[in-house]
């Protein structure tokens, strides 16, 4: 039993020393996201930059598009000016180019306006760019240092599992279970040596009887009140 006994402690010397590296790892989380969440809210105004853009873009084609007909068909009605033969005709062809004309002058306003909104777009699209461009330099060197950190700890933690694991075969399955229920839900020291009479974890008396039994069986019990392994130490 005390073979097995130190077998667990060595065990769990190895988790304790686990536990502080995940700690680690996971302390490296919130500087990431804190250098995504910049990112992304740049990046965000990139794609909104480039939505405006477009679809002034598509206006700009629409309407160049609607002048150039239209600039067409006064041309047309200029031509059939001279074909006319009667006043009615020549009214009517009259309004019509009139009328073009007033489109198409409506239309260049509005085509003005566009080209306008467009530089403006594009003038934020090249401002949000710029922004992330100088984003991606500035996190560099942090992205870096946090990947090696990375790196570097999910080399230590790669040893200690395997240290842990080759210990672990000359502990007895059904209290290694026991132990690795208890660890997991406490992430803390599981096993621990009795304090005189009490619990070393909690420092609540044990029974006299359960005492006695795990003094002379040196035997691992479960605490009553913390829930913690408990052992004579030598």
């Amino acid at each position: 039993m005390q073979q097995e006994l130190a077998a667990l402690l060595a065990v769990q010397a190895d988790d304790l020393e686990i536990h502080v590296i995940e700690d680690k790892l996971a302390a490296l989380q919130p500087r990431l996201k804190e250098l995504d969440v910049k990112r992304a809210r740049i990046a965000a105004e990139v794609e909104r930059a480039q939505v405006t853009v477009t679809a002034e873009e598509k206006k700009q084609a629409f309407l160049r598009e609607k002048i150039t007909e239209h600039k067409g068909l006064i041309e047309r009605n200029q031509a059939q000016m001279d074909a006319v033969k009667t006043m009615r005709q020549a009214t009517a062809a009259v309004a019509q180019m009139e009328e073009a004309k007033r489109i198409v002058a409506t239309e260049e306003s509005e085509l003005v306006a566009i080209n306008r909104r467009l530089d403006e777009a594009r003038g934020a699209l090249h401002a949000s760019q710029a922004s992330l461009e100088a984003c991606a330099t500035e996190q560099a060197e942090a992205r870096a240092e946090v990947a090696s950190q990375q790196a570097s700890l999910d080399g230590e933690l790669a040893v200690c599992r395997t240290k842990r694991d080759e210990l672990a075969k000359h502990v007895a399955a059904p209290l290694l279970s026991k132990y690795d229920r208890i660890r997991l839900r406490r992430r803390a020291q599981t096993a621990w040596p009795v304090n005189g009479a009490a619990c070393g974890a909690c420092d609540t008396a044990i029974p006299m009887q359960r005492r006695n039994q795990m003094s002379s069986a040196g035997g691992i019990d479960v605490c009553e009140a913390c829930g913690v392994l408990m052992y004579f130490a030598d």
